[in-house]
């Protein structure tokens, strides 16, 4: 055969190849592009497909807790976990401690019927969760108000915590240490602290952290609900700075001291008991970072 008719029969046969393959070339290849196209996030309309970006926020708000809330919803979800965090919590009771069941809430959720906010009903049903046969001198329920998360709104969150503690040193505290605050508390109608030592030795090295660091703190002063809303708020009031004033006598600039005044609106503790009504009279103090 001539070299001519070779290289006719060779350009044939390419020619024959591109027409079969290139249908099968050109659907892989629009087929990746797509995919790459959603694991970027890339949104676009294709009819019921959902894209990564689609699907993201509502993977976020569907992520589930062992013991969940919603958003003013006080009665707690159980979900997968639960009973290993029911068994965990209840393997640290022993013959002389009380469980603090501690419910979180935000301001702006509605208050529940038959209690003072929302905190103090997530601890109450959790209580009956979790807890339903330790008698009621067992449990202390508390609750805290928390800053607002963005899109906690719109999901699943957890709004409860649990501790264990000795009945001698729940007797005994008068400065309780949070992770983000600290507490003072004092007696009844009175602007004066609890007197304790540890009470002005805590004072005393706050003042010099303020000094040394330049910082400010914000005092918020708190009620029980013995009393009218009015003088309740004066009462919170005269209690954040008569704190105030402590720092100053130590040297504190006023420039760094905020104070606040809720009253009677804000308790951590129900006031239906002598204990709660005093867990409620307190000052609450806050550091604020330059």
């Amino acid at each position: 055969m001539s070299a001519p008719r070779n290289a006719i029969l060779w350009l044939v046969l390419w020619l024959i190849w591109t027409i079969l393959a290139y249908p099968m070339c050109l659907k892989k290849c629009c087929t990746d592009d797509m995919a790459a196209e959603d694991t970027m996030g890339v949104v676009e309309d294709r009819g019921d497909t959902t894209t990564m970006a689609d699907a993201t926020p509502e993977a976020a708000m569907s992520a589930r807790y062992p013991i969940d809330f919603e958003w003013s919803i006080a009665t707690p979800s159980t979900n997968e976990g639960f009973a290993d965090r029911k068994s965990g919590i209840l393997a640290g009771q022993s013959d002389n401690n009380v469980l603090e069941i501690t419910g979180l809430y935000y301001e702006g959720e509605e208050k529940p019927a038959d209690f003072e906010n929302m905190g103090l009903a997530r601890a109450a049903f959790t209580k009956d969760l979790v807890a339903p046969d330790l008698p009621d001198d067992r449990v202390n329920l508390r609750s805290r108000l928390v800053a607002e998360k963005e899109g906690v709104r719109e999901g699943y969150f957890e709004a409860v915590e649990f501790d264990w503690i000795q009945m001698e040193e729940k007797a005994a505290a008068t400065v309780e240490e949070l992770d983000d605050r600290k507490i003072i508390r004092f007696p009844f109608n009175s602007t004066e602290k609890d007197y304790d030592p540890s009470v002005d030795e805590y004072l005393d090295k706050l003042a010099a952290h303020l000094k040394q660091s330049g910082e400010k703190v914000r005092l918020v002063g708190h009620t029980d609900n013995v009393g009218g809303d009015d003088s309740n708020v004066v009462l919170s009031d005269r209690r954040a700075k008569q704190i105030r004033d402590i720092l100053r006598n130590k040297g504190v600039s006023r420039d760094q001291i905020i104070t606040e005044a809720k009253g009677e609106t804000q308790p951590v503790a129900g006031n239906d008991t002598e204990e709660g009504r005093h867990d409620n009279r307190r000052v609450e103090i806050f550091l604020i970072q330059n």
